[in-house]
């Protein structure tokens, strides 16, 4: 059930940021808009969550009637993890450069989940090296720099 639930909110959720992003205004000289990216994310969302949704539905299926009252768990620490994190790579991510936060928070979240840590620790600086790269250079994309140049 909590699955379905997911599933829905990420339905909802990527279809809200599909209609928000098709404002963005047209970015002058280029091929794409600045609602290329949320655009794509926002797909990703909906896909997730219908695929989501789906897994659930079947697995309901299988199981048969459930005869227990339905409860709504508690969300837990990991559920809610994400969310800080996003909250705080927003207010800190001028003062520690963005390059910085998006390690922390890959390294938190990969450690987390039970990624060994020196794994995680080349995961997470691959992909912030790949995404700071990508949006500093390749798509022109100001990011903070902290006090170390990142």
């Amino acid at each position: 059930m909590k699955d379905l639930l997911f599933g829905i909110i990420f339905i909802a959720l990527g279809i809200t940021v599909w209609l928000l992003a098709r404002e963005f205004p047209a970015v002058p000289g280029m091929q794409y808009g600045a609602d290329l990216f949320p655009s794509l994310i926002a797909i990703g969302m909906t896909v997730g969550g219908l695929l989501l949704s789906i897994s659930a539905l079947r697995q309901l299926r299988a199981s048969g009637p459930d005869q227990s009252t339905p409860r709504l768990p508690l969300p837990s620490f990991a559920v809610i993890l994400p969310g800080i994190l996003v909250v705080a790579y927003i207010y800190l991510s001028d003062v520690l450069g963005a390059a910085t936060m998006m390690l922390l928070i890959m390294l938190v979240l990969l450690v987390q989940r039970g990624v060994r840590v020196l794994p995680a620790i080349v995961i997470a600086a691959l992909a912030t090296a790949v995404i700071s790269l990508s949006f500093g250079h390749l798509l022109k994309v100001p990011l903070p720099v902290g006090p170390l140049g990142f």
